[in-house]
């Protein structure tokens, strides 16, 4: 089955908008060191902007599932990054700093589920694999180039006339975007749903419900991807390797993520969201027990097949979980909570990375993906959709 070319224009938008967000953040820890912030300053001003991306993933899905279409939401979100463009690029403080980002994140937040939602809305069940393979893939490219490009770019325009250019791509996603119509199938007549409140979970199906927990317990086990890196250092490896490790792993992600969500769709979601949480925790046993920068590679390697397997299939897997009134709700939740949770889950880590050291960090980040995979398999029969 052919992929309608929403679900490519969608992609475009998307790989547009990280080749403009990586082009630009990369350069901020640097940038607010020269506007005079130091570690506590740029750690608050990430630490907002992530937060804030967070909490209005369930937000933007609500107000989109109250108005009943998703591209109001979508033109909003994607806007507001790409509007707000001078506010970096002529900033002289940290706090103008900080405003951009938390608009930035804002605009992030409201904009995730809408899109998931009108992405799973727009193809048959059976191609939901291929079609969230296809947009995390061309996300991922567009993460890889950004930092590319601006690499390029910096000898000659400096670090203020690279957040000047980010705006093109950020600019072009946003004409992409307005070629995008909701068909009359796919908007949700549901603007009398009433205010998110923290009963409405038990309102969800349990199959959801279930899922939510599981993610739950497995978001604990997903510290940041800067400690694989440093691991890779702690191995051996010269600074200037881990960097083209990493642009390998970003790279692989990209190339894997569609014809894993294909295959995917050939084999069930649920299979390869398990197939996910087992090779998670393979890897970070991997690198609890290595000895060599080789070995860390291959590991690096390794975790790009399982980011771009289950990103994808779990996005999709989620999407059959949830009825259409509150599809970007739900979505939406799922997304707050696995969000606001990534922050203890790197605090944990790198507490026990600090106290006991890296063996038992990432022993217990696997033990958590295999508590996760247990969980969502003793529950199999009733969170089937």
């Amino acid at each position: 089955m052919k992929l309608p070319p929403l679900v490519y224009l969608l992609g475009l938008v998307s790989f547009l908008m990280d080749v403009a967000s990586e082009m630009v953040y990369p350069l901020l820890p640097l940038f607010l060191a020269s506007l005079g912030a130091g570690a506590g300053a740029i750690g608050l001003v990430e630490g907002v902007a992530e937060a804030t991306a967070s909490l209005f993933k369930v937000v933007g899905g609500r107000i989109s599932d109250r108005l009943g279409r998703r591209k109001p939401l979508l033109l909003a979100g994607y806007g507001l990054p790409a509007l707000l463009r001078p506010i970096l690029a002529l900033a002289s403080s940290p706090w103008h700093v900080l405003l951009y980002r938390f608009l930035d994140r804002l605009g992030k937040g409201l904009r995730t589920a809408p899109r998931d939602a009108l992405l799973a809305e727009s193809v048959d069940k059976s191609a939901l694999g291929r079609a969230y393979g296809l947009h995390r893939g061309l996300d991922t490219l567009g993460a890889t180039a950004g930092p590319f490009l601006a690499f390029l770019l910096l000898p000659h325009v400096g670090v203020r006339g690279v957040f000047w250019l980010s705006a093109i791509p950020a600019f072009l996603a946003m004409l992409t975007l307005l070629w995008i119509q909701e068909a009359r199938s796919v908007k949700v007549a549901t603007g009398s749903l009433p205010p998110l409140r923290p009963g409405h979970l038990g309102t969800l199906p349990a199959a959801y419900r279930h899922f939510l927990l599981v993610s739950s317990i497995f978001a604990l086990a997903l510290s940041s991807n800067a400690f694989l890196l440093l691991r890779l250092k702690d191995l051996g490896l010269p600074q200037e390797q881990v960097t083209l490790a990493y642009a390998g792993y970003n790279l692989l992600y990209a190339l894997f993520s569609y014809p894993l969500g294909g295959l995917a769709d050939r084999v069930g979601l649920r299979r390869v969201v398990a197939w996910g949480f087992a090779l998670y925790a393979t890897v970070y046993l991997g690198f609890a027990w290595a000895e060599t920068a080789f070995w860390g590679v291959a590991l690096l390697l390794l975790y790009a097949l399982y980011s771009a397997a289950f990103e994808g299939a779990s996005r999709a897997y989620l999407a059959t979980l949830i009825p259409q009134e509150a599809k970007a709700t739900a979505i939406g939740l799922y997304h707050t909570v696995v969000g606001v949770l990534l922050l203890p889950a790197s605090l944990i880590f790198g507490f026990l990375w600090q106290s006991y050291g890296p063996e038992l960090a990432f022993g217990v980040g696997a033990g958590l993906a295999l508590l996760a995979l247990l969980l969502f398999l003793l529950d199999g029969r009733r969170a089937r959709p």
